[in-house]
C-alpha cells in the first residue's frame, strides 16, 4: 500500500503519530524508504493537563491536590514494529530537546520551578525518522532515561537537551531519567511531624561506582530505566499519554514514610516501591510486584 495512501497527508503542525515516504534512502544502495515521523506525548494526572498552576487533584491514596514544580522525563531508543515483528529503530533529530539519540520531554512552562510568570519553553513531542516500510505498525517501545555510556558526563559541559543541571545527580554522577516534583496543598509532613513543601520523584541509576572526571568506567548496581512497548491500532490518529495519577495512585503524597521526601530511587526508600512498580520495575534487588507498567499508555486524538 502506497504509504502517503496509508497515513494521510501530513502537516508541520499535527499533533498526531504521523509519517510521510521519503523515497530512497540512499543508505547503503538498499533503496529502503526513509519515513519522517513526530511522536506526540500528552502529560496529565487524572485527566487535567500538566503544566504550572494547573491544579491537580486526586493524587496518590490520600486524594492530595496540588501543583507542579517540575516535570520532565529523558527518552531513547525508540523502536517502531510492524505487525510481522519488523523493527524499525527510530532516528531522533538533532535540535533543542533532542541529541546524541536522547531526547527530553519537558511540561514545566514557567521558570523557577513553577514559580515566575517568565515562560519558559516546552517540549511535549519526539522527532525524527525510520528506515523501512510502516506496515501496519501496532507497537511503539521506547525506553525512559539517559544510556549508560552518556549518562556520567558532565552536564555542565554537554550539549543540550543534557545540560540540564537540574536533571543531574551530582551525588550519583549520573542524571535523574525521570523528575516529577509536586508541591501538595497544605505540604507534606514528614515522620519527625516537620513539613516540606514538594513530593518529588526523581528516577535515576544508583550504586553506581567509578569516578567518570578521572576516566573511570562507571558501573551502576541499579540502572532504574524502565523500557516501555505500547499497543498502537491507528499510528495516524494516536498519542502517548504519561499520567501522573497512575504514577503515584498507590503513593501518599501528603506524608513521607521517610528520607528525601518523595521517591529518590534508593533500594531501601520506603516510598519507593509503589513507584517504581507503577513504571513496571522492582526496586534494588526485588522483582516487580505487579507484571506490567500503568503509567504509560495510547489513545486516539
Amino acid at each position: 500500500m502506497n504509504l502517503l495512501a496509508k497515513l494521510g497527508l501530513i502537516t508541520s503542525t499535527s499533533l498526531a503519530i504521523l509519517a510521510c515516504g521519503g523515497g530512497s534512502s540512499g543508505g547503503g544502495g538498499t533503496g529502503a524508504a526513509t519515513s519522517e515521523i513526530s511522536i506526540p506525548f500528552t502529560a496529565r494526572a487524572n485527566g487535567t493537563e500538566i503544566k504550572c498552576g494547573a491544579q491537580l487533584s486526586g493524587l496518590g491514596s490520600d486524594s492530595a491536590s496540588g501543583t507542579i514544580r517540575g516535570f520532565a522525563l529523558y527518552i531513547h531508543n525508540v523502536v517502531l514494529i510492524n505487525s510481522d515483528g519488523t523493527e524499525l529503530p527510530f532516528t531522533l533529530d538533532d535540535n533543542d530537546w533532542q541529541s546524541s539519540g536522547v531526547a527530553l520531554l519537558d511540561y514545566q512552562d514557567k521558570l523557577d520551578s513553577c514559580g515566575s510568570d517568565t515562560a519558559k519553553p516546552i517540549n511535549n513531542k519526539l522527532i525524527g525518522s525510520v528506515q523501512g516500510e510502516l506496515i501496519n505498525v501496532d507497537r511503539i517501545r521506547f525506553t525512559v532515561g539517559v544510556p549508560s555510556e552518556l549518562n556520567h558526563e558532565d552536564a555542565s559541559a554537554a550539549v543540550t537537551p543534557l545540560n540540564r543541571t537540574d536533571l543531574f545527580w551530582s551525588w550519583q554522577s549520573g542524571y535523574k531519567h525521570l523528575r516529577m516534583d509536586v508541591a501538595p496543598d497544605g505540604g507534606v509532613i514528614k515522620p519527625d511531624n516537620s513539613t516540606t513543601t514538594t513530593w518529588n520523584i526523581h528516577l535515576g541509576s544508583t550504586g553506581c561506582e567509578g569516578n567518570p572526571q578521572t576516566g573511570e568506567t562507571v558501573s551502576c548496581s541499579a540502572n532504574n530505566r524502565p523500557t516501555i512497548e505500547l499497543d498502537i491500532s491507528d499510528i495516524a490518529n494516536q498519542q502517548i499519554v504519561i499520567d501522573y495519577g497512575k504514577l503515584v495512585e498507590n503513593s501518599a503524597l501528603m506524608s513521607d514514610q521517610g528520607g528525601a521526601p518523595g521517591c529518590m530511587s534508593g533500594p531501601t526508600d520506603l516510598d519507593c516501591p509503589a513507584i517504581f512498580d507503577a513504571l513496571g520495575m522492582g526496586l534494588g534487588d526485588n522483582s516487580d510486584p505487579t507484571e506490567g507498567q500503568t503509567v504509560f499508555s495510547v489513545e486516539s486524538l
